[in-house]
């Protein structure tokens, strides 16, 4: 950083130089003028070169201080960071939070969209690795959710996940999930009308954001 800084600093000085003998030679400029130009500019080389190690300089009775700025701007950035990151924080602690109860109907739990959008958010503002604990404790809740929701529109799977702290793998759940007895006997309760071909469609989007949870959660236990 130090060296392009340098490099930097002393391109600008040259191509000064060279402008201001193009005005001396036009006569746009006097002798003295050109002095004071490639003066100012030869300073200007030297606090970009060293800018890393300049404490304060003055232009015209008025001093600058630069490390002060920097340090100023560096303190309030990381706050404004640490800020974003408790934001974040307190807004997966919303998430957990199902309004109206568990499901609203359907086969998908009422909160996933939220957090879906939520999380693109946070990875947007590279806050993940900083919230992986806070976000996977989200998601396990969202999982047992997206049980909940399944199988009231499979029965074969209430008895034997409901109130249980079981994550079960995508494919071992679709298959229980898609049962034909299963489906039957929700359809027999009349949901979706009894439609078995509508009470499968449904399941299959339900399947799908579970699969998506499932495969979030084991990429946030990889980070942990």
């Amino acid at each position: 950083m130090r060296f392009l800084l340098s490099i930097f600093g002393i391109v600008i000085f040259l191509l000064s130089v060279k402008f201001g003998y193009h005005l001396l030679l036009a006569e746009n400029i006097s002798g003295t003028e050109f002095v004071s130009l490639v003066i100012a500019f030869a300073v200007i080389g030297l606090i970009l070169s060293f800018a890393s190690e300049v404490q304060e300089f003055s232009v015209a009775g008025n001093i600058v201080k630069l490390k002060e700025v920097k340090k100023d701007a560096d303190k309030s950035i990381a706050e404004l960071k640490s800020a974003r990151t408790e934001t974040f924080r307190f807004l997966l602690s919303l998430a957990k939070r199902h309004p109206g109860g568990i499901s609203g109907g359907g086969t998908v739990d009422g909160r996933v969209e939220d957090f879906s959008f939520l999380y693109d958010q946070i990875v947007a503002f590279q806050c993940e690795d900083d919230l992986v604990n806070d976000i996977d404790d989200v998601v396990n809740i969202l999982m047992k959710g997206q049980l909940y929701c399944i199988s009231t529109y499979s029965d074969s799977l209430s008895s034997k996940y409901y109130g249980k702290d079981i994550t079960p793998k995508p494919s071992q759940l679709t298959i229980e999930a898609l049962d034909n007895e299963s489906v039957e006997k929700a359809a027999s309760r009349n949901v979706e009308g009894g439609d078995v071909g509508k009470i499968k469609e449904r399941l299959v989007v339900g399947l799908d954001e579970y699969k998506k949870l499932y495969e979030l959660h084991q990429k946030l236990q990889l980070k942990m």
